[in-house]
């Protein structure tokens, strides 16, 4: 048994045999503590004090994709990687659909399972499809992946606001951040008064007209993106007028900034809920 370091990001580990959850955690003792966690445990509030979840998939796997499906639905939070033994990449890609982050085979290459442990837990960039393990699968678009987006919510104390050009004399409240991974876009969802709102570009995006953004994160200079509005507004309980947008950054260094914030708001989000 691997003894927990303090102090570091830790990994639950669900539907492991104990051989495979020893080999995981030899090889994750330089990155993250992991922990076995019993199957019965998936519903407990217990899981969102992990910094991430690794899945193993047994047969029958209609019963783990359920599990898996459960634990995105009720952890929305909680980074998913999957792993199953003998299965093609055209399954691999149903499982994000599933709410899975990232997939791996088993036996796991020891460097696969590092950098996809590194990659949920946002220490590294990369795609969910990743050669050479999936190079004889040969896999159909499996960079076509929708989930290029994933969302959590802003900290009260750990603010975004942004700003548009025009007649808008303020900042905007930004509520959720959504961050860029891939070719996909970012998104946040934006808060603001009524009559704020109707000053806004509304008429420019219902043409799906791109537009100049500057988002201001906690530390740092506002950063220039390019917004477009996702269709649909919302009343929030406050009292305020929600709606989201797209935005795209063209920069390296921007687009780290945006990663960083979103680790770490994620990070308070948790530390917030224990």
């Amino acid at each position: 048994m691997v003894a927990p370091i303090p102090d570091r990001s830790t990994l639950g580990a669900i539907g492991f045999t104990p051989e495979l959850f020893e080999r995981c955690a030899k090889e994750l003792r330089e990155i993250c503590n992991l922990e076995l966690v019993p199957n019965e445990s998936q519903h407990l509030f217990g899981v969102d004090r992990f910094d991430a979840m690794l899945v193993a998939l047994t047969p029958p796997l209609e019963d783990s994709i359920g599990t898996l499906s459960n634990l995105h639905r009720n952890h929305p939070l909680v980074p998913l990687l999957a792993l199953a033994e003998g299965v093609d990449a055209n399954f691999a890609t149903e499982l994000l659909k599933c709410g899975a982050e990232d997939f791996l085979l088993l036996p796991p290459s020891p460097d696969a399972l590092r950098h996809k442990v590194r990659r949920a837990l946002g220490e590294a960039t990369g795609p969910a499809f990743d050669l050479p393990e999936f190079a004889s699968f040969k896999p159909l678009e499996s960079a076509a992946n929708k989930r290029h987006c994933f969302r959590v919510h802003i900290p009260p104390d750990f603010a975004v606001a942004s700003s548009f050009p025009g007649p808008v004399e303020r900042a905007l409240e930004v509520k959720d951040l959504s961050i860029e991974t891939e070719n996909g876009p970012g998104g946040m969802q934006i808060a603001a008064d009524r009559s704020t709102a109707r000053r806004l570009p509304f008429d420019q995006w219902s043409r799906r007209r791109e537009i100049p953004v500057s988002v201001q994160l906690p530390s740092g200079t506002p950063i220039k993106a390019v917004a477009r509005l996702v269709p649909g507004l919302r009343c929030a309980p406050d009292g305020t007028i929600r709606f989201a947008v797209e935005y795209w950054v063209t920069r390296p260094a921007e687009k780290e900034r945006f990663r960083r914030y979103w680790v770490e708001a994620q990070r308070r989000a948790r530390r917030a809920r224990k």
